[in-house]
């Protein structure tokens, strides 16, 4: 441990002086929260407390062993231009007709694509105060637009540790604070290409960069939780998270170092459980959980609106609904950069298995470069046994005034 946090440190500190190339957020969904409109700040008691909202950690107790959360992107689109690539490649440029009229109806954009979590490496650990993960990603997102093909793709390994502290603690309210170091690694290409390169066999290879990046980054959230089942978040996200080019895997070295930019999230969440309030109810309507989540997402791009290379800020706001029956099928519905989301979920505890069919906008604007995205996620979570660390002894406030609030 001791290790990891001098690398951290040598990395913030070191890329700190010098130009930086920004570089997307280190994020692993999955389509529980896909279906749901999104990762919310409030509702996020599982081990991606991690990297949604650190402070939930403190009251988290969960493993995980083995998950696979694939992703596809434009489905139908895909399937329909897989034929007449594949022809094209073997040299039949007739199938170039085919591939027209898929792009046509699109209007000439058509993001395809796909993006992989949680395989090999989907190890993780939560426990009351203290966690740590061990997860990859592979995204993919070529974007055939007009005549170009826009690609923007990366590798990730990332050891998220974190930490979680009581701030205040009642018989009612609990408002807890965390914070996650995420040391990183990142292979990572983006580049546009001409498609007529691609059907010349130009030689385009030597001219995209594919850096190998390595750094760390900080987190920090706070959560606040009143036993009625309102439940308020808000995180400070990339506070400092910084990387160095390690070397080139392809093509020239374009930067030496890299940043994440810092965004805040803010988000509110209830839980409604019927039979807690209708305590006669019949069957397993007593076993049913109503939960609806709304968040705001970069809350500082709200007063950057008159940059152009800043996203809309309607694009921030995420909504998500879920009815949960017996705690076991759950069915999700909500809204994400303006666009809907749907999902089903299946928990036995220790085995989950979700899906969700949902909407991305890989644009700045609604409906500039949008797709669907089918989404599954199979994992083995079981519980962690219960921890009692020595910081999560007491609160701060019980700390200066000598009493215990609960």
């Amino acid at each position: 441990m001791k290790r990891i946090f001098v690398f951290c440190m040598m990395i913030l500190c070191g890329a700190a002086s010098f130009a930086q190339e920004a570089m997307p957020r280190f994020e692993i969904p999955t389509a529980r929260s896909s279906g749901m409109g999104g990762t919310h700040t409030a509702y996020t008691d599982n081990v991606f407390a991690l990297l949604v909202n650190p402070a939930a950690i403190m009251r988290v107790e969960q493993r995980s062993f083995f998950a696979l959360s694939p992703t596809l992107f434009s489905p139908e689109s895909t399937f329909n231009l897989i034929g007449p690539f594949m022809d094209v490649a073997r040299g039949n440029l007739s199938a170039l007709g085919s591939a027209a009229d898929t792009l046509s109806k699109k209007n000439g954009k058509v993001p395809l694509g796909f993006d992989i979590r949680e395989f090999p490496l989907s190890v993780a650990w939560v426990a009351d105060g203290f966690g740590f993960g061990l997860w990859n990603r592979v995204f993919v997102n070529p974007s055939i637009i007009g005549t170009n093909v826009v690609l923007d793709a990366y590798a990730d390994v990332i050891l998220p540790v974190g930490f979680a502290f009581k701030i205040l603690e009642t018989d009612s309210h609990t408002l807890d604070l965390g914070v996650t170091v995420k040391p990183f690694v990142r292979v990572r290409a983006h580049e546009s290409v001409s498609i007529t390169d691609l059907m010349d066999n130009a030689d385009f290879v030597d001219d995209i960069s594919v850096p190998l990046i390595a750094g760390a980054g900080v987190d920090m959230g706070l959560l606040y939780r009143w036993d009625m089942g309102l439940q308020a978040g808000l995180t400070f996200n990339d506070i400092f998270t910084r990387g160095a080019a390690a070397g080139t895997i392809v093509g020239k070295k374009t930067s030496d170092y890299y940043y994440v930019p810092f965004s805040m999230d803010i988000g509110l969440a209830y839980d409604f459980p019927l039979g807690k309030y209708w305590t006669t109810a019949p069957g397993f309507l007593g076993k049913t959980t109503f939960t609806l989540a709304a968040d705001y997402r970069d809350l500082f791009n709200i007063f950057q609106q008159d940059d152009y290379s800043k996203r809309n800020a309607a694009l921030g706001l995420g909504i998500g609904f879920q009815i949960a029956v017996f705690d076991m099928f759950k069915f999700r519905m909500g809204m994400n950069e303006m666009l809907p989301a749907v999902g089903l979920g299946f928990d036995l505890g220790i085995f989950e298995i979700d899906a969700a069919y949902y909407g991305r906008e890989f644009g700045l604007e609604p409906g500039q470069l949008s797709a669907a995205a089918l989404d599954l996620t199979i994992a083995i979570r079981p519980d962690a046994k219960k921890r009692t660390w020595p910081w999560t002894q007491g609160s701060v406030v019980g700390l200066f005034t000598g009493k215990k609030e609960k």
